[in-house]
């Protein structure tokens, strides 16, 4: 929490655990950048360029870029970051626990938006899923 808002030294000591050989630690970091960014609205918007491709790796790593990710763009209602996220819902091939997580970044990055989108693919997953 002494880094909030603050990127150049957030990033600086967030940096060394993104290359960590323990998933559970990369996935940390992730949390840690979406946080670190948290309401801050950046021209060039590191954080979902950084966290994006970390949404094709391992169940920790999708977990920890999700966060992420919601954490940083909740309440804004973007369209790329919602298109990244639904697919990850409506996949069967992901586990529950990464399910469960889009599911709760998509809430808080749609929040009191009212997108038809999200909730269908919400609706799509609990009636899908057994």
């Amino acid at each position: 929490m002494l880094l909030l808002w603050n990127i150049d030294a957030g990033f600086e000591k967030i940096d060394k655990y993104m290359d960590h050989n323990n998933d559970l630690i990369r996935a940390g970091s992730y949390i840690a950048v979406g946080l670190v960014n948290s309401g801050i609205k950046n021209i060039n918007d590191p954080v979902f360029a950084l966290l994006q491709d970390k949404l094709d790796k391992n169940q920790f790593e999708k977990v920890g870029a999700l966060m992420g990710l919601s954490l940083t763009y909740a309440g804004s209602n973007r369209k790329d970051i919602i298109d990244e996220i639904i697919p990850m819902i409506l996949d069967m091939n992901n586990d529950m626990e990464v399910i469960a997580v889009a599911s709760l970044a998509l809430g808080l990055i749609c929040i009191a938006s009212k997108d038809e989108g999200c909730l269908e693919a919400l609706m799509t997953c609990l009636m899908t899923r057994e």
